[in-house]
């Protein structure tokens, strides 16, 4: 096994394809025992993760016939993606959409009755553009940018994704405390929207509440 350092963007799923191994026996080695007790969604790292990985993964080896055509069909992990719209904190149902970046023609669809906009992206897709064809408006969407639930970036996305953060424009040197407040508070008017004490600290309660929320 070898050290890798998770960069922005890697998932396991993702990176298990790429290099050629299981992903379910390197994410269940005990060498990435202290890894999977610290994130529990082994497709939700965060960068600067050490991570352990085989150093000359075993390859399929495929058959070859002489003398005749060879086919081979290659089989592409697929991870869901999930958008929910929603306009003052309402979601927006039955709003037309247009997916591009999955294929060579957009995919079609409308929001469900939650304003929930679901599919699966292939592994190596990094980007896709939802646009919502009715208000002319174009959302793009970065596939495993996601940091986990317990870091601060991973909080700040998913209340603001949820509507109840906004990050400021500020500047000066009280920029780190004020915003700090602004995420208390944000996670406080969360907690308290899910009957849950209003302590603005991140407890395993709350925890669970923002993964079904935001659906990570």
């Amino acid at each position: 096994m070898r050290p890798y350092v998770v960069r922005q963007g890697d998932y396991l799923t993702k990176l298990a394809h790429m290099m050629g191994f299981e992903a379910d026996a390197v994410w269940n080695h005990p060498k990435n025992k202290a890894l999977k007790e610290k994130r529990p969604d082994r497709d939700t790292l965060h960068p600067g993760d050490l991570l352990w990985l085989p150093t000359n993964p075993e390859h399929r080896r495929l058959s070859i016939t002489a003398g005749s055509t060879n086919r081979y069909a290659a089989v592409i992990p697929k991870k869901p993606l999930e958008v929910r719209l929603q306009v003052g904190g309402e979601p927006l149902p039955k709003e037309p959409y247009a997916i591009l970046g999955l294929g060579p023609e957009p995919i079609l669809g409308e929001s469900d009755e939650q304003g929930w906009i679901k599919s699966q992206v292939d592994v190596y897709v990094r980007e896709v553009e939802i646009i919502l064809t009715r208000k002319n408006r174009t959302l793009r969407v970065r596939v495993g940018d996601l940091d986990p639930l317990d870091t601060i970036s991973g909080l700040k996305k998913r209340l603001m994704h949820l509507g109840y953060y906004r990050p400021g424009k500020i500047g000066g040197e009280n920029q780190d405390a004020v915003e700090g407040e602004a995420l208390i508070a944000a996670l406080k008017a969360f907690q308290s929207e899910r009957g849950l004490p209003a302590t603005g600290k991140l407890d395993e309660d709350t925890k669970k509440a923002l993964r079904a929320a935001h659906g990570s």
